[in-house]
């Protein structure tokens, strides 16, 4: 499978040979992971190996974001998907620092929320944040998501409490390109 995202960006299922490339040095890099638990533990590739054996379960989608010359630069992902409930959790991870700025999340999230929406047919897909996190705060209300609550002092990030927002969106409120 794969989903082209403009003339210089794709989407694809990540594999194993992800592991060979930068992938598993994304989360040990702390500006990477600043916003997220990735950072906090260190991984080896014994445990990136058997994660990537675990995606085929029916409970996530991990894609691959690539660049036609660099390669890998990014994930993103619907976890904790409910068939019964119809949700998912909406995540992303851009490893490739060359590649910030440059709405690649807008470009890769819309095709994501657009595969939940009408592949798999979910109701409503959500996130979470550090409410510092200023970048997935523009990123969930540019894709059209709705604040819709706050979880006080919820995380612990860079020695103090944090708030983590939350975010959602509805199939109905969901608008294709």
């Amino acid at each position: 499978m794969i989903y082209a995202l403009s003339d210089e960006y794709f989407v694809r299922t990540l594999d194993e040979n992800d592991l060979n490339g930068p992938y598993p040095n994304w989360f040990s890099d702390q500006e990477v992971c600043l916003y997220n638990s990735h950072g906090k533990f260190f991984r080896t590739k014994t445990y990136f190996r058997e994660y990537l054996h675990t995606l085929n379960q029916n409970d996530q989608i991990v894609w691959a974001i690539c660049h036609n010359k660099d390669g890998h630069v990014g994930n993103i992902s619907l976890q904790e998907i409910s068939f019964i409930n119809r949700t998912a959790e909406f995540a992303i991870i851009l490893g490739n620092k060359h590649h910030w700025g440059k709405n690649l999340g807008l470009l890769a999230g819309k095709k994501l929320l657009e595969h939940g929406f009408y592949k798999l047919n979910l109701s409503r897909i959500y996130c979470g944040t550090s409410a510092t996190n200023k970048g997935m705060i523009k990123l969930a209300h540019t894709l059209g998501m709705k604040h819709e609550g706050t979880r006080r002092q919820h995380l612990f990030l860079n020695g103090e409490r944090v708030d983590m927002l939350e975010y959602g969106i509805l199939h109905t409120e969901f608008k294709m390109d």
